[in-house]
């Protein structure tokens, strides 16, 4: 019997589990992750490279109570497996599990998370809270070396240092190499640093050395500067002491012997510590170590071969393409956060190395820097997903629109993204863009539409956003159609191909509309609208939270014109929605042909 099958009713067995056993059960875990994501797709190359960081950690502390509290969530999946083994198939399915944490899964998962960079501040916000209640939980954040690029992290790390707080930072770096001789040197001195009877001097060794007549000082003095000379030697950890957090490392991250005994080392220690640890991203899997960066989030592959069994082609890619072919004839640069490939832009920055930035986790960052450029009067594409967007949310308002510069954003991912579920659905940014002043937002509702929309956006004067989803648009689409009604549908960019079918289906059942795609959601051309203002019933579809959105603009609109019109407003509604495939989720909230024809025709029949 497998030892996953042994312990997966209680998984604070494997605290019974000998070093070899643990290795097997790293091997076992390891192999269940490619099997499950091979079929599910999933985040790969960063989970198979934390497996035995996350079994060291579970073997050391007691979980719960102790807490881990996980950066963005690649790296949770060996956490999910051990305290919720038989739901791991279900992973990023409608209804099962999630590919981030989620405390409604489990009480070992604290917060539900999929934006980088929030584990150090939130879990010296927890060890506060513990703190004055006399709670004794050990609180460990394990973050990856590119949340080391995001801002928060450092006011995290900024405001740990100052308090003192106890809490446990593991950075898995797994961009990071070390020879084995200094890899050796390093673990035998973060052992002998870290061991109880060095780490006595914060309580008691202090006083011992401090009662030796004339020379007490001295030696105290004496032996802090070897320590600190000789970590110099070898570790990259100046700057975690200078922020006054006490740092050991670099270790081997995939030996579970040493992880496990420095572990028990730092747990005694009662400060702010950080336990660096390098590892192998995609470990255990030829093709993922090979190519890390394709297998960090991959859709069904075939396992023997590495190949993805449904490589979609996406509008990231299609955008991608049509930026390449603009830099042969415009000089323009592109700006993204950590994001090439997810974006299409891996040909771009080859091509044009020169013109293409990727400033690392950090989206507030790369819209200031773009308002640099923009300002120096060079034309600059901002490339990020919806959900990233929110996070930069006051440059985009003080940096950008507050000067009127005209930066270009291309918001991919721009409604339901499908299996990476709430923290990664963009149904917000059409709201909470909508009341800025000075810029214009797009939604194309094909293909030609968006490249013909992203060519004339390097014309624009002002603030530009152009909104598209990750399915692949439609090529082109029936262009306005202009019926003898008194209602028409509008249909805004990604909605407009099941709107129509909607429409065409109406027609057949004997109710008569026209139908107007919709590209240019703010500001609403002159024109457009006083066509829309000859019909009384107004049917306006987006996949957008209908707070805020597009048929909310128009209900103001008319409100303040103070002309009655029959609104029928379809989109989403205000809630987080789940994770699951997309088509499923746009029919089970009404966006699907048929839910949109079947609610239209209830607006006739009512």
């Amino acid at each position: 019997m497998k030892l996953l099958e042994k312990i997966k009713d209680n998984y604070s067995l494997i605290k019974n589990l000998s070093i070899s056993q643990l290795n097997q059960l790293c091997k076992e875990i390891r192999e269940f992750i490619i099997e499950v994501v091979s079929k599910n797709g999933g985040h790969l190359s960063s989970n198979l490279g934390s497996v035995e960081i996350t079994v060291a950690v579970h073997y050391v502390f007691n979980i719960p109570p102790d807490k881990i509290i996980w950066d963005v969530g690649h790296q949770s999946y060996t956490h999910k497996i051990l305290t919720r083994y038989e739901k791991f198939e279900t992973l990023r399915k409608y209804g099962g599990i999630s590919g981030f944490p989620n405390p409604s899964e489990s009480n070992t998962d604290i917060f539900m998370v999929g934006h980088a960079g929030t584990s150090i501040s939130s879990s010296t916000g927890l060890k506060i809270g513990n703190d004055i209640q006399e709670k004794k939980e050990n609180i460990i954040a394990v973050i990856g070396d590119g949340t080391l690029t995001n801002g928060l992290a450092f006011e995290g790390l900024n405001f740990l240092g100052e308090i003192k707080k106890n809490v446990k930072i593991i950075l898995n770096d797994n961009r990071m190499s070390i020879s084995p001789t200094k890899g050796a040197l390093s673990y035998y001195l973060t052992k002998f640093i870290t061991s109880p009877i060095v780490n006595k001097p914060k309580e008691e060794f202090v006083e011992i050395l401090k009662k030796i007549p004339a020379i007490g000082d001295d030696i105290l003095k004496f032996t802090k500067e070897i320590e600190k000379k000789a970590k110099f030697l070898i570790v990259p950890g100046v700057f975690f002491e200078k922020l006054g957090i006490r740092y050991f490392g670099p270790i081997d991250g995939h030996d579970i012997e040493q992880l496990i005994e420095i572990l028990e080392n730092i747990k005694e220690i009662n400060e702010p510590v950080v336990l660096h640890v390098i590892t192998k991203k995609g470990k255990g899997y030829s093709f993922s170590e090979k190519y890390p960066e394709k297998f960090h989030s991959i859709g069904p592959f075939n396992i023997k071969t590495g190949e993805q069994i449904d490589d979609k082609k996406t509008n990231s890619k299609f955008v991608g393409e049509i930026l390449c072919e603009m830099a042969e004839r415009y000089n323009f640069f592109v700006i993204t956060a950590a994001m090439e490939i997810g974006l299409g832009l891996e040909n771009f920055s080859k091509k044009f190395p020169n013109r293409f930035f990727d400033v690392g986790i950090a989206e507030s960052n790369a819209v200031v820097v773009a308002s640099g450029i923009a300002k120096s009067g060079i034309p600059i594409f901002v490339a990020i997903y919806s959900t990233f967007l929110q996070r930069a949310y006051d440059q985009i308002f003080h940096d950008v629109c507050l000067q009127n510069l005209p930066i270009i954003f291309l918001v991919d991912r721009a409604g339901i993204v499908g299996e990476d579920g709430p923290t990664h659905h963009g149904i917000f940014d059409i709201s909470f863009l909508r009341t800025i002043p000075n810029l214009k937002i797009f939604a194309p509702y094909s293909l030609e539409n968006l490249k013909e929309t992203i060519r004339n956006s390097i014309y624009e004067k002002t603030p530009t956003f152009i909104r598209y989803p990750k399915d692949i648009l439609p090529e082109s689409i029936n262009e306005e159609i202009y019926k003898e009604s008194n209602a028409v549908i509008l249909a805004v960019g990604s909605m407009a191909l099941n709107s129509y079918i909607a429409f065409d289906k109406l027609k057949n059942e004997g109710i008569i509309l026209s139908f107007i795609p919709i590209k240019e959601i703010k500001p609403i051309n002159e024109d457009l609208m006083k066509k829309i203002e000859k019909f009384d019933k107004i049917i306006t579809i987006e996949e957008n939270c209908l707070s805020g959105g597009f048929g909310s603009y128009l209900l103001e609109f008319f409100s303040d014109k103070n002309v009655k019109k029959d609104f029928l407003r379809i989109g989403l509604p205000e809630v987080f929605i789940e994770h699951g495939d997309r088509d499923y989720l746009l029919d089970k909230y009404g966006l699907s042909s048929e839910k949109i024809f079947k609610r239209i025709k209830e607006f006739f029949n009512d």
